[in-house]
């Protein structure tokens, strides 16, 4: 190296190197994922170019950018070749035309349960080989596995698998080459390696132990031992998600040094020496990355936590923002990916917060006399969340006004109740009995967490609405970056502080008397993903049409509508997308009659509605049926007294349909009915002419163009999830609704859509 090149190394001060080198090759690797392998060699060979350049110069941006690339021509490097396995021309054919066939795949990680669609399992996996009649593919993809059905959740990580499936597109700006989409059972061959049978066997005895603490405490305990949230109520799951306390439910930097701590003061405690106390502690982080799988946070906070080892071992102890540093850049080197996962981001924004924010906040306090301890528990959760908050913006939209408070008074319990969730899995893995005593004493302080995230997600106006975006997420974070900035200005901090309060304060009556329809309310969609559900003013209550599949969605709706009773709830047909958030409808609401047909094929659905709604007078769909509440007036259309066979499928050919007239206005709303019904309906055309239409299935392409015209409406809504793997909605439908003249709404773009009417003039309110 010469001598001018030190020189101009030297001007970047030696702490930021790693982290500038981090950040090149993060912003490559996630240039890289979006484009091909020509774009990723163009990157590397402009970043080659640039760290060239730079070696001449002295100054001390220049060798800032040379740094900033020299990270990133190692990420686009490797990116492009990850890139060229991913974008394999045999399997893109096979993946465009949504080839069906026979896949032979090995499990990366165990299915795990959708929160948004009950009884599918999704799982990470390598695709080994796809056969579709005489054509076949054979590699190493890394591809999305989808599936339905109960034996799934018996199917462990390392298993290999031969299975019907379909391989569909996947998202894009990932190394994932297809989404596989299972068609039947699995075929398994061999056992899991040692290490995934041990993961197995210590998360089964933990979910054990767990059943002996009380609900829903018993669903959270393995959630804070090990991040297995497949047993915790959607519900609390998210209220965490809300209160901002969903970082104590993925295995993270704060559980590993919760637990290696421990460890490594218990061998202190032994008097081991400093060869065994790494051992033990490198003991400990492998067993916490078997058990709870390569996730991006449990993988960051490993690589940190053996570099910290290591400086332990040499008697070197090092900085933690190098470490963080060198954790990133490892990890993005060794799985390009990784740049494109959420989890990774704010698991190192969270730590970068901490770092470099915390600290500092602390040492004021720490002069007013505060104890370290007490300081660092108030600054910690304002750092953290401060610098997850723009990611979270960006990404969910809103921005958590509980979150600090909650997760301040959740550090009373957090370290014990973690260190009593793990203790679960290893007294369990060993001795079921006492794991299950262990379980029944972490239940305890797990109570004051559930308590807490319960009561901060019900507090008026506790989440500020933010729309989602990478632009939004960007103004979020110049916004409290300026609001810190301020605050450290001595000058300032005292006013800016009482503004902040004054504001806060003067928010909470708004926030009390906010919610609740608009006026001239006739109807709202609400945004349930891959779904539907829709609500319908009647009287002092409201009728809700289909429960969608999620019942946080559900319930946020009709919160956010004031709903406390409903007169009716109609479930066009007890598919999962329009059942399965049946609980977030019932749920805190009185529920007067549900109007169902017979569940036919679709058992899984009305399992699940007759569960939850057992007390609640259930009314057979009769044609021509009316029903009035209030100024809304309701007939049923369909199914048919003889209901539809041998259809392409009958649950939804035999949804219930219904006509609704709200104070003059009318609405048709008519399940996931398809051709054969929607041609029965044609015979009662005069009924077909309204003002809104729910445009059936999801806009599908299995739509009847004398129907859709027949309706003729002004504004029409679809219920459908963004990038859904069906396909929904079908450009031909949409075009034919726009060619008439009708407004199409959909909730994938636009949220939740209202739909209110003052005089002749409707008006469409969305939630982006």
């Amino acid at each position: 190296m010469s001598g001018r090149h030190s020189e101009a190394s030297a001007v970047v001060r030696r702490d930021w190197r790693l982290p500038l080198a981090a950040v090149g090759a993060w912003g490559a690797a996630l240039g890289g994922l979006y484009g091909d392998p020509l774009t990723c060699a163009v990157t590397t060979a402009g970043c080659a170019s640039v760290v060239l350049l730079g070696r001449g110069r002295s100054n001390r941006i220049w060798a800032a950018v040379a740094t900033i690339a020299f990270g990133g021509m190692l990420a686009s490097a490797v990116t492009t070749v990850h890139v060229v396995v991913r974008d394999h021309d045999g399997l893109g054919r096979l993946v465009d035309a949504e080839t069906g066939g026979e896949a032979e795949l090995v499990l990366d990680t165990a299915p795990k349960p959708s929160a948004r669609r009950p009884g599918v399992y999704t799982a990470g996996a390598r695709l080994r080989s796809f056969t579709a009649g005489t054509n076949a593919v054979h590699g190493n993809w890394r591809v999305l596995l989808v599936a339905d059905g109960e034996e799934w959740s018996a199917v462990t990580a390392g298993q290999r698998l031969t299975l019907p499936a379909v391989i569909r597109e996947p998202d894009p700006g990932r190394l994932t080459a297809a989404v596989v989409s299972s068609r039947g059972p699995p075929e398994t061959a061999g056992r899991p390696a040692a290490p995934h049978r041990f993961a197995a066997h210590v998360r089964d005895r933990l979910a054990r132990a767990a059943e002996a603490a009380p609900e829903p405490e018993s669903g959270l305990i393995p959630a804070l031992a090990v991040g297995d949230t497949s047993a915790m109520d959607p519900e609390l799951a998210q209220d965490f998600r809300t209160t901002g306390l969903v970082h104590l439910v993925v295995v993270s930097g704060y559980h590993l040094s919760l637990v290696v701590g421990s460890v490594l003061g218990t061998a202190l405690a032994l008097r081991a020496g400093p060869r065994a106390r790494v051992t033990v502690g490198a003991a400990a982080v492998a067993g916490i990355v078997i058990v709870a799988g390569p996730q991006p946070s449990v993988l960051r906070a490993a690589v940190m936590a053996g570099m910290m080892l290591l400086a332990l071992a040499a008697g070197r102890p090092k900085a933690v923002m190098p470490a963080l540093a060198t954790a990133a850049l490892v990890l993005i080197l060794a799985d390009p990916d990784m740049a494109a996962q959420p989890g990774f981001a704010l698991s190192v924004a969270a730590c970068a917060g901490l770092v470099l924010l915390a600290f500092r906040w602390a040492r004021p306090l720490e002069h007013r006399g505060w104890p370290q301890a007490v300081a660092l528990a108030v600054t910690i959760p304002a750092a953290t969340q401060a610098a997850v908050t723009p990611l979270l913006a960006a990404w969910a939209g809103g921005i958590s006004l509980v979150a600090i408070p909650v997760n301040l008074l959740a550090t009373l319990v957090a370290a014990p109740v973690v260190i009593l969730s793990v203790l679960t899995a290893v007294a369990a893995a060993l001795w079921l009995p006492a794991g299950e005593w262990c379980a029944q004493l972490a239940a305890i302080p797990a109570s004051w967490l559930v308590w807490l995230a319960q009561t901060g997600a019900e507090v008026p106006g506790g989440v500020l609405p933010w729309p989602k975006g990478a632009w939004w997420g960007l103004l979020a974070g110049l916004i409290l970056a300026v609001l810190i900035g301020l605050l450290h200005i001595h000058a300032l901090r005292r006013p800016l502080l009482a503004v902040l309060a004054a504001l806060t304060l003067g928010a909470i009556p708004a926030c009390l008397f906010t919610g609740g329809p608009p006026s001239g309310w006739v109807v709202t969609m609400c945004d349930v993903g891959q779904g539907d559900a829709l609500v319908l003013p009647a009287g002092d209550a409201v009728v809700v049409v289909d429960a969608g599949p999620d019942p946080t969605a559900v319930d946020a709706c009709l919160d956010d509508l004031g709903v406390d009773r409903i007169a009716l709830l109609v479930l066009s047909h007890f598919h999962i997308d329009h059942a399965a958030g049946v609980a977030g409808v019932m749920d805190g609401r009185d529920v007067e009659a549900m109007l169902a047909p017979p569940p036919g094929e679709a058992r899984y659905g009305f399992d699940l509605v007759a569960e939850r709604a057992a007390e609640v007078p259930v009314l057979e769909p009769v044609p021509g049926a009316v029903y009035e509440f209030g100024a809304t007036r309701l007939e049923v259309l369909s199914p048919p007294e003889r209901l539809l066979s041998g259809t392409r499928s009958d649950p939804n050919n035999n949804s219930v349909a219904v006509r609704a007239d709200v104070a003059g206005t009318s609405v048709l709303l008519t399940g996931d009915v398809e051709l054969e019904a929607q041609r029965m309906l044609l015979d009662a055309e005069w009924l077909l002419d309204v003002d809104v239409l729910k445009v059936p299935h999801h806009g599908s392409a299995f739509q009847v163009p004398e129907f859709l015209e027949a309706a003729d409406p002004a504004v029409a809504l679809v219920g459908v999830g963004a990038d859904n793997e069906y396909g929904h909605p079908d450009p031909g439908p949409l075009t034919l609704l726009e060619a008439t003249g009708a407004l199409v709404f959909r909730t994938d773009l636009a949220g939740a859509i209202t739909v209110t009417r003052d005089g002749d003039a409707f008006q469409v309110t969305t939630q982006r």
